[in-house]
């Protein structure tokens, strides 16, 4: 019974996909995406236009990704802005943040802070984390408008607390530094580990210099020197940096003679991002 179940559900996607039902057109696609497979993601982009066509603003932001990623079309920046306009337009707020994103990056549009601000505002406004950590990008950053990092710790605080790793790892950064907030080294550690865990690389490489210089955790040179080569082995510049700098202070032996000085290298902010949906 379960099969045949299934089996009815996927006829009605298909026949309603054919008569231009912009939600079975959606569907189909997610199913095609979910399959994870070069040949679906073709079939994927062909049911995402018939949804975006017929009015479904989900099925223009997933053609979009689509097309930023070069998953069964050609990559095409400006392809990808148009649909995350369409699907912005249509009240899709992740196509207002992408399509601020791609804006922010000169990718596929001429570039403009201030559009991109606007746009990540508006996804903000509608309760879209993405666009929220954006602004906060942007407002840390004083791109497109005036700089306030009070306002960016807010916007951290609040979409870390949503799930989002690479708002605890900017949040880390200004607890670190005490800009537009007091400064917590060892709430910043465990922001940073957090989002390491969660895959941030950039966070792994900023606890790695949180742990060599024993801020807001007991210093730790083999455990400085693990998380720099982590980040290293993923291609992150700062960490080879400071893993070469370990090695060159002679911090890779177990007891050093005599205390040395943090690695070089500054800890690293994280840009706006281009965030998928699923």
């Amino acid at each position: 019974m379960r099969r045949l179940s299934l089996a009815l559900l996927s006829l009605v996607i298909i026949a309603g996909c054919h008569h231009l039902d912009g939600q079975a057109c959606n569907e189909r696609g997610l199913a095609r995406a979910l399959a994870d497979a070069p040949a679906e993601w073709v079939k994927a982009a062909v049911q995402y236009r018939k949804a975006c066509d017929a009015g479904k603003a989900d099925g223009c932001l997933q053609l979009g990704l689509l097309y930023a990623r070069g998953h069964g079309v050609d990559r095409n920046y400006g392809r990808a802005a148009e649909f995350y306009r369409r699907a912005c337009d249509g009240g899709m707020m992740r196509g207002c943040s992408n399509l601020g994103a791609l804006y922010m990056q000169g990718l596929g549009v001429p570039p403009s802070d201030t559009v991109a601000v606007k746009l990540f505002d508006r996804a903000c406004e509608g309760n879209n984390n993405e666009g929220c950590y954006n602004l906060g990008v942007m407002l840390a950053n004083g791109r497109g408008l005036e700089t306030d990092e009070a306002r960016a710790v807010a916007l951290y605080e609040r979409t870390c607390k949503a799930g989002l790793a690479e708002a605890c790892a900017n949040l880390g950064l200004m607890l670190a530094r005490g800009t537009g907030v007091a400064q917590n080294d060892v709430r910043a550690v465990a922001l940073y580990d957090h989002a390491c865990t969660f895959g941030v690389n950039e966070a792994c490489d900023n606890l790695g210099f949180m742990v060599a210089a024993g801020r807001g955790v007991p210093r730790d040179d083999s455990g400085a020197i693990n998380l720099f080569k982590h980040t290293c082995d993923l291609g992150n510049a700062a960490g080879c940096y400071n893993l070469s700098t370990m090695y060159r202070q002679g911090r890779n032996n177990p007891a050093p003679a005599a205390p040395l000085p943090p690695p070089g290298g500054a800890e690293e902010p994280l840009p706006s991002v281009l965030h998928a949906i699923r």
